[in-house]
């Protein structure tokens, strides 16, 4: 393991009109200053003091790290292989699929140990150039389904094994499009969904993990069993280990940013239509009936809605900088997420006032740590004759200004093309598969 699971908790092309319009917007916000402007101190204080209020709803991670034990089998549709699993509808998407892509992507059904007495189960889905070269990765989350789980996120089904998969201009197979894209991408089963449903219950049912870990939560081991996959992707040497992003849509969308927030060594966080609210009044994150139990311990702060809570949703997404974060919805879901604009604006103050400080990441030296980086560098050589130390001062005086990012779209609950080719381009930009350009001053 390249990082100590113990490190990890307290420690990685806006144009210039979205630039100006968050400094605008910014400008008109700030008369409605959010909760997260109560807290005082340097940043890095404030950080610990929020990191600290969302473990105390969260649950803290477990302190003993188990051996991976990854098991790793390619798909091909010999007996005995990961596809005998699939239903016979499934079995024909994949079967489609390949043929399709006529070789150009290896498929594997992966297992690894998360803690000692459980397993995540993933598809990774391997590009043929990524063997020629480390490859960024992308760790894909899916939302809520009835069983089908990572199957959906690749694109074999729908909500169910037997429903066909969405096929619309809204479809949810984000898996499948990155790694056609050119990213490795590792699509994981959350815990009680796909193959991680507990013996006996239905799909979504937390209430056995409850009784297990009466003192966690569902989203705290989601977040760990991301950072475990994390490591797993580690180990594989085809991936760029520097450049490993993560991304989800409603349920994965929000379970994307606790993963950023809470996992330092996630390059790049998208949340596609993700609820990042309380939305006090509601039983939505800890509801008293029904199967799945998002914290259990926010459950006080419903029975009693004058309680404050301990932490919110604009300080977990501050959480997450200098390293990138895209915030995606649908421009209805930005009305309807109960002030998730004005949260970004708060978010963006943190990066546009970033401060490279020792114990967080340094935005100027992952800038420069990008092969792509040298496009700046000679441009301004070429064209100004600036040196490289010029342009590192000056960029480096930009803070992560332009690290954070939201994106609306017309149409729903969804992932259509104009978000997608948003998300791919911005992705290619901070995970380095922007660097084909080589310049005649790039940096030895």
């Amino acid at each position: 393991m390249k990082q100590k699971l113990s490190n990890r908790i307290t420690s990685k092309a806006m144009s210039a009109s979205a630039a100006l319009l968050i400094l605008i917007l910014l400008v008109l916000g700030a008369s409605q200053p959010a909760a997260a402007q109560e807290r005082s101190g340097p940043w890095p204080e404030q950080r610990a003091q929020i990191e600290r209020g969302w473990l105390e709803l969260l649950g803290d991670f477990p302190s003993e790290i188990p051996e991976l034990k990854p098991t790793i089998r390619k798909v091909t549709f010999e007996p005995g292989c990961p596809s005998e699993r699939l239903s016979k509808p499934q079995l024909q998407v994949l079967k489609e699929q390949m043929a399709e892509e006529d070789g150009s992507i290896e498929r594997y059904h992966v297992s690894f140990q998360t803690e000692a007495d459980d397993r995540v189960t993933a598809w990774l889905l391997v590009p043929k150039e990524a063997f020629q070269q480390e490859t960024p990765a992308m760790i894909c989350i899916h939302s809520t389904t009835k069983g089908a789980g990572k199957d959906q996120v690749i694109g074999l089904s729908g909500k169910t094994a037997l429903n066909l998969p969405d096929t619309s201009e809204g479809g949810r197979s984000y898996g499948l499009y990155l790694a056609r894209h050119g990213y490795v991408t590792l699509s994981i089963d959350l815990l009680t969904d796909g193959e991680r449903v507990e013996p006996g219950e239905a799909p979504l049912q937390s209430r056995p993990f409850y009784e297990r870990n009466p003192e966690w939560s569902i989203v705290g081991k989601n977040t760990w069993d991301i950072m475990r996959s994390v490591d797993f992707l580690e180990t594989l040497d085809f991936v760029d280990s520097n450049h490993i992003g993560c991304i989800g849509l409603s349920l994965g969308g929000h379970t994307a940013v606790f993963a950023g927030a809470f996992e330092p060594r996630i390059a790049a966080t998208v949340s596609i239509g993700g609820v990042l609210d309380w939305h006090r009044g509601t039983e939505h994150w800890s509801r008293e009936k029904g199967k799945y139990i998002y914290i259990k311990k926010y459950r006080p702060y419903i029975d009693n809605p004058d309680l404050q809570v301990p932490a919110d949703f604009d300080e977990l997404m501050m959480m997450v900088a200098p390293r990138p974060l895209l915030i995606l919805s649908s421009e209805w879901e930005f009305y309807n997420r109960r002030g998730l604009l004005k949260k970004c604006l708060e978010v963006a103050q943190v990066y546009l006032n970033w401060k490279d400080t020792e114990g967080l990441p340094s935005v100027l030296e992952a800038r420069k740590n990008r092969k792509s980086y040298a496009k700046s560098l000679s441009y301004y050589k070429e064209r100004s004759d600036y040196s490289p130390e010029k342009v590192d001062r000056d960029i480096g005086l930009l803070g992560a200004g332009d690290c954070f990012t939201w994106f609306s779209y017309p149409g729903g609950h969804s992932f259509p093309p104009v978000a997608r080719a948003y998300t791919f381009a911005w992705l290619d930009r901070w995970l380095d598969r922007d660097n084909s350009w080589e310049g005649k001053y790039a940096r030895p």
